[in-house]
């Protein structure tokens, strides 16, 4: 009897349910129907039975579930979306609100803070190499966020690699911006290289913020520097290396695995109450910082990190690779330190003089000789990997208003670099 009081009771909380949402869009004479039929199977639970009594509630109960059927819509019978969706409505609001205003996920596309953090880095297979099977895949895309990538030929023949021509009059790799979807839905833009086997084209997908390290991928497998460059006039723009490489159908031209940026967990609420203080590593919005990607005439909303060299009222400058501030070496966290001293992985800070468009920032650079007064309501930031990061000295400061919060965890993936960010 238990069992059928529950089920009844259930029943009831869905008849509620059903009379408060559905109450605007129903006749008058169902509603009055509606409450009879509850008061029925309520009167009949408070009465209580044996099981041997127990056929007037289920009838009762059948009566209010018919009912409930006719004027219940999308709220009676219950269903995975009519019984869930208020559950999902109210997570998502949660993660929103957490998101918006206490911690938000940010994952490191580039390697400018790098050996702090690291963002997406490339491990290739020589030539002839063994090259991972699926467990080994599914191990190193749950501990590494790696995804392979392998370029096999369609056809035999001789290796190409269309070229444009750089800025500097040179040749470069031919990269396509293309348009590809995240997360099945969420509309982006992947870069698209192509590699030529007997003039057949052959491609290659890739994050954008990864396509700088595909050069190096190009001259370790396929000994890119030896190439002459030839004619393809049927192909890109025309022309191309040839690496003088020649593979058989089924061959592999390419292996690597593209391993994950750092994703860490970003502080959105101290800074409300506390200023950003020099050594921080922060991340900022770029929408309000002119040439933020090179171009000095253009505007990009992105998310960067960072670490702040300077703030508001300090005078910084860079020295045979440590950075000062008024003149002191500045030591707030060992990132500081490391530069200074080169130690490892870290190359020290390096002098820049500054592009025209900082200069008209207001930003008068961090050249050789030089120093930098930071406004009051600006930041100077800096990236650990100076030699490979485009920061203040080149596009000047970060205004307050553009700081998001500050780094403080990072969760994934599974390297030495878990844990509390520095």
């Amino acid at each position: 009897m238990s069992k059928l009081h529950k089920q009844a009771k259930e029943l009831l909380q869905a008849a509620n349910k059903v009379y408060h949402y559905r109450r605007d869009v129903t006749s008058e004479s169902r509603i009055q129907d509606l409450e009879h039929a509850v008061g029925e199977v309520d009167a009949l639970i408070k009465k209580g039975a044996s099981p041997a009594e127990t056929g007037p509630l289920k009838a009762a109960m059948d009566r209010l579930d018919a009912l409930l059927r006719k004027i219940g819509g999308k709220i009676y019978p219950k269903t995975f979306w009519s019984d869930n969706i208020e559950v999902i409505l109210v997570a998502i609001i949660v993660v929103i609100g957490i998101r918006t205003f206490f911690f938000q996920p940010f994952i490191i596309p580039t390697n400018s803070m790098y050996p702090t953090y690291s963002g997406m880095n490339a491990v290739v297979y020589d030539q002839g190499a063994d090259r991972p099977g699926a467990l080994a895949k599914t191990l190193r895309l749950l501990t590494l966020g790696a995804r392979h990538y392998d370029l096999v030929a369609q056809n035999s023949g001789n290796i190409l690699i269309p070229v444009s021509q750089s800025s500097h009059g040179g040749a470069q790799i031919l990269v396509e911006q293309v348009p590809a979807k995240k997360f099945f839905v969420l509309p982006t833009v992947k870069a698209k290289y192509t590699i030529l086997v007997d003039g057949v084209p052959h491609t290659l997908t890739v994050p954008p913020d990864f396509g700088g390290q595909m050069q190096d991928i190009y001259e370790k497998v396929l000994s890119l520097k030896q190439g002459s460059l030839i004619r393809t006039p049927d192909v890109g723009t025309g022309y191309a290396l040839d690496t003088g490489i020649k593979v058989k159908t089924g061959d592999s031209i390419v292996s690597f695995d593209i391993t994950l940026g750092d994703a860490l967990f970003v502080d959105r609420l101290s800074y409300h109450f506390v200023r950003p203080k020099a050594g921080d590593p922060f991340v900022f919005r770029t929408g309000e910082i002119k040439g933020i990607e090179g171009n000095p005439n253009t505007y990009v909303d992105k998310y960067y990190i960072k670490r702040i060299g300077g703030a508001g009222g300090e005078t910084i400058e860079i020295r045979d690779g440590a950075l000062l501030v008024d003149g002191a070496p500045r030591d707030e966290v060992e990132a500081f330190g490391r530069n200074a001293n080169k130690e490892g992985e870290y190359d020290g800070y390096i002098n820049h003089s500054p592009f025209f468009h900082a200069r008209q920032a207001g930003f008068s650079g961090l050249s050789e000789g030089g120093s930098v007064v930071i406004p009051d309501d600006k930041f100077v930031a800096l990236g650990d990997n100076s030699d490979s990061s485009l920061d203040s000295r080149y596009w000047g400061f970060v205004p307050e208003k553009a700081v998001i919060g500050k780094a403080i965890f990072i969760y994934y993936p599974f390297t030495k670099r878990w844990g509390v960010a520095e």
